[in-house]
């Protein structure tokens, strides 16, 4: 009987307290598919920029060397369409870090090892050492933990 005269004389408080827990509850909800929505869009923004860049160095013969395990860089020195082609790989890279860094899209054990395979190559390792002054130091070093610790720095440390 007391918990009837109770919610008699406080039905409304209990009904807006209601009212404010379940909107708070779909917010989440909301919140949590739009964050899943998201990481899927940067998932596929991503692999569309992944497919842009790699499918350059199929498109301009001028960039065939880039990944080629064996080139002499003292009889035939890395051209400025090479660099730059490079370059914007490494920004690539360095998104998709950032990315898997933030807990979102790729998996940060994925990446160590297209990044540690891709800086052995002897361009792309030429082209970060020359850049590496200019990279985000984290970026840097998550590159630098990549390579295998026998080899000394690509950075020239």
């Amino acid at each position: 009987m007391a918990a009837l005269n109770w919610l008699e004389a406080n039905w409304f408080p209990l009904l807006q307290g209601v009212g404010i827990a379940s909107g708070l509850f779909f917010t989440g909800i909301s919140i949590r598919r739009e964050g899943r929505a998201r990481q899927r869009s940067d998932i596929l923004l991503l692999a569309q920029h992944h497919r842009e860049i790699w499918a350059e160095v199929h498109r301009r013969p001028d960039l065939g060397r880039v990944l080629l395990p064996d080139v002499d860089l003292i009889a035939t020195p890395i051209s400025v369409a090479e660099q730059e082609f490079l370059n914007t790989a490494i920004v690539h890279f360095c998104t998709g870090w950032q990315l898997a860094k933030d807990g979102g899209t790729v998996s940060v054990d994925a990446l160590r090892g297209d990044v540690g395979l891709f800086f052995k190559l002897p361009i792309p390792r030429a082209v970060w050492r020359d850049s590496v002054g200019t990279r985000d130091p984290e970026f840097v070093r998550f590159v630098e933990d990549c390579l295998p610790k026998d080899r000394a720095s690509l950075s020239g440390e």
